[in-house]
């Protein structure tokens, strides 16, 4: 089940009610110090750290503790990283180019939600310094002040508006301060212009506004679509909406009826605390059973609330209520969540911990989601091959494998075949790099350009006699330049008459709907990490109606045409339209490079022909 079916669509529309609610309140603090000429930076921020650290200090070292146990060392070592930018709150910009907010990748990294404190940080650790320097240098001008956080708020808008790349919008900081800022103009107005509070206004025109405002805030939840771009005009909805009930006052019919309401006002007081422990337990839940139930998600949501009332009453209260001296507290905090801090940084260093003990059905299948180690193999020591890799460096290799990370997959068993039919082998070979044509790669750096020229380069070394390449083919068929690309390759070796070109294809895969989203040919997708065995048949998958792979493989036909002689390994991975995931595949488009050691009997005819070639052409 996956959690849009479960959830409201919009549910995400919540923090940007948070933003107005937090830009409210905390300003206000703000401003009334000011007006009243009690600000101080160490009150203000020691207030934050006890009002923040506690609790977040014990939920990151909660999640590392359940992820020793239950994540592999690389999902581990992603968590590190997790861990040490939340602990800095630079959590929103690791996202920022990596994962799409409720994409199915998102559901399995539990602390995602933490992008959004980050985001509220960073604004209060500048905000307040701005602010009050503002004040003292223009002489307690309100005017000043005013125009600043007016400039501040609409340039956020401006800025959220007018950005095409929609996960930018969401995580960067500048376009979603905005939401933060129509709060803090709430609270502006308040404090310093008290002729324009809504107070004065009759009590029937703030019923109406808080109605206004409940509507405005539930109606994106409803009826939010993915068309929608979010943050963007939609998203003035809530931000009004919740400003809307803040200004109507708490007289006003929803604000002393639904929001006084007794539980309504607990969820209100457990709020920061429920939020920092819903989405990890929710993430665990979705890691560790490939396909929850309703009621298990739904158990997930109590627990947490549970854990986030226990932790209200029994850690967030005592110590903001702590007789101890405040900068003491907030000092032993700040060590605590530098501590928290370098042990993310070690979990990641360390590539997550490989040698843990893992139990159950996870140690079943540990070994093979194993990748193959980076090649420490020799350079040729040809200044036009500097990246060719090979065997035995005393002898130009007369096989050569080149390509991407589908490649890399048959370094095991290449390397077996070299040395039982004594065949020095080169390898050429960088993860998501198109050797064609590094534009249609997944970036152009000066390292892939040099990639390309030295696989052209290698095409007139007259020592070379067998070109091996695999290429993850569904991945750039579709681009623009494809096949213009294989044809220069095609007309490069027309005067190569004896150099034998062998392609292989690629085997099925299913990729996510993202890079970062695991597709359905990923065994970790059919793994319960609750069980104590697996059950084989969860593994085993149909070809996939989603066949990219496919017309991936009958593109790269036709580019090469009779160029190439063309090795098809789906017969043997998938026989007759069934994959054993838990046999033959690491992820969900990459095979098991250990797997394709002991059984990749399709590249074997490569050494075999080789080896008579070679023969033939000493007689």
């Amino acid at each position: 089940m996956h959690f849009r079916h479960c959830c409201p669509g919009g549910g995400f529309f919540g923090v940007d009610v948070f933003f107005v609610i937090s830009g409210y309140l905390i300003s206000g603090i703000i401003f009334r110090s000011l007006k009243n000429n009690q600000f101080s930076y160490r009150v203000f921020y020691e207030k934050r750290i006890k009002r923040i650290l506690p609790n977040l200090i014990l939920l990151l070292v909660a999640v590392s503790i359940v992820g020793y146990f239950f994540l592999f060392p690389q999902e581990y070592k992603n968590l590190g990283h997790q861990v040490y930018t939340s602990a800095s709150f630079l959590q929103n910009f690791r996202l920022l180019k990596s994962v799409g907010y409720f994409t199915e990748e998102a559901l399995h990294q539990p602390l995602l939600h933490l992008w959004s404190l980050a985001i509220e940080e960073q604004f209060y650790i500048v905000f307040p310094i701005l602010c009050a320097l503002l004040w003292k240098f223009s002489r307690r001008s309100v005017k000043t002040l005013g125009i600043f956080v007016f400039l501040i708020t609409t340039g956020s808008l401006l800025a959220c508006l007018l950005v095409q790349d929609r996960n930018f919008a969401f995580y960067f900081p500048l376009t979603r301060f905005w939401e933060l800022g129509v709060g803090i103009l709430l609270a502006y107005s308040e404090t310093f212009d008290s002729d324009r509070q809504t107070q004065r206004f009759s009590l029937g025109f703030r019923h109406s506004l808080s109605i206004a405002g409940l509507i405005c805030i539930v109606l994106p939840m409803l009826c939010y679509a993915d068309r929608f771009a979010h943050p963007g005009l939609i998203t003035l909805l809530p931000v009004l909406g919740a400003t809307s009930i803040i200004a109507a006052q708490p007289s006003a019919i929803v604000n002393r009826t639904i929001l006084s309401w007794r539980p309504m006002t607990f969820v209100g007081l457990i709020s920061y605390s429920l939020y920092l422990w819903h989405w990890p337990l929710l993430s665990f839940l979705f890691i560790c059973i490939p396909d929850p139930s309703f009621k298990s998600i739904l158990l997930a949501l109590i627990i947490s609330f549970v854990i986030a009332s226990l932790v209200y009453f029994f850690v967030e209260n005592p110590i903001r209520r702590s007789k101890l001296n405040s900068t003491t507290i907030s000092l032993l905090l700040l060590i605590a969540l530098a501590a928290v801090y370098v042990c993310g940084k070690q979990i990641r260093a360390q590539d997550g911990l490989p040698n843990r003990n893992f139990s159950g059905a996870l140690s079943e299948v540990k070994d093979a989601l194993d990748w193959i180690p980076e090649l420490s193999l020799p350079t040729l020591g040809n200044s036009s091959l500097s990246q060719l890799k090979v065997i035995d460096a005393a002898d130009f290799p007369p096989l050569v494998f080149a390509g991407d990370s589908h490649t890399e997959q048959y370094y095991f068993r290449s390397r077996r075949l070299s040395k039982n039919w004594k065949i020095n082998t080169g390898y050429l070979m960088k993860g998501g790099m198109f050797f064609f044509d590094p534009r249609l790669s997944d970036s152009t750096s000066k390292s892939k350009i040099k990639f390309t020229e030295d696989f052209f380069n290698l095409i007139d070394q007259k020592e070379l006699k067998t070109l091996v390449i695999a290429q993850k083919w569904g991945e750039y068929s579709q681009k623009p330049g494809f096949s213009a690309a294989i044809s220069a390759f095609n007309e490069k070796i027309e005067k190569r008459a004896d150099l034998t070109v062998y392609v292989i294809l690629d085997a099925p895969w299913n990729e996510g709907k993202n890079p970062d989203e695991q597709g359905s040919f990923s065994p970790l997708k059919h793994l319960n990490r609750f069980a104590d065995t697996i059950n084989p048949d969860d593994f085993v998958v149909s070809l996939t109606e989603d066949d990219k792979w496919k017309k991936g493989n009958e593109a790269a036909i036709k580019a090469f045409g009779d160029r190439a002689i063309f090795i098809d390994p789906t017969p043997y991975v998938c026989p007759d339209g069934k994959c054993n995931l838990l046999r033959w595949y690491k992820d969900d488009d990459h095979l098991q490079p250990r797997q394709v050691e002991t059984e990749g009997i399709w590249i074997d005819r490569i050494y075999e022909e080789t080896k008579h070639r070679l023969e033939a052409q000493k007689h």
